[in-house]
């Protein structure tokens, strides 16, 4: 397993390995809050690879950016975050609007959830308030907090209609 150095960069210092199939298992410690799909979109252009090229996990205060970070047995114990693309128009619609709250560079997948996005209150607010709008599906703020991921918020949207 060879492990590089990510590229020096204003956002984070981390460490990466490319798979035999070319993507790029990451670990990430950021020098300030970023959201998930601004990590992944810093990513891309870092690594110069397509978001659903690679996998990559926020190391928190006190981890260290050690070549196992990026092992295998880590990526199978612990989250890492990994592209899916919207599927269907619910999950379309839904990225859109979240997609508002964002940078115009971020990289947003399904398997996000709402704290990866930086989610707080408000937000959580927000977006019931639009899948109402939207859908007419009524969803509690906290519930929105509570899902695992954007595509199982798609799905209880989908079960409400």
């Amino acid at each position: 397993m060879t492990v590089q150095a990510i590229p020096e960069n204003p956002h984070f210092q981390g460490i990466y390995r490319r798979t035999a199939d070319s993507a790029c298992v990451v670990a990430v410690a950021p020098r300030s809050f970023m959201s998930v799909p601004e990590v992944r979109a810093v990513l891309g252009e870092l690594l110069e690879a397509p978001p659903h090229r690679f996998v990559f996990t926020v190391l928190h205060s006190g981890e260290g950016l050690e070549d196992d970070a990026v092992s295998d047995e880590v990526v199978a114990a612990r989250k890492f975050h990994r592209m899916r693309s919207p599927e269907g128009p619910v999950e379309s619609r839904l990225a859109e609007r979240i997609h508002l709250t964002l940078p115009d560079s971020a990289v947003l997948s399904m398997t996000d959830d709402i704290k990866d996005l930086g989610g707080d209150s408000l937000l959580c607010l927000e977006l019931s308030e639009a899948i109402a709008d939207i859908w007419d599906v009524e969803i509690e703020p906290v519930d929105v907090f509570r899902v695992d991921s954007l595509a199982a918020l798609a799905a209880d949207v989908e079960a409400g209609r």
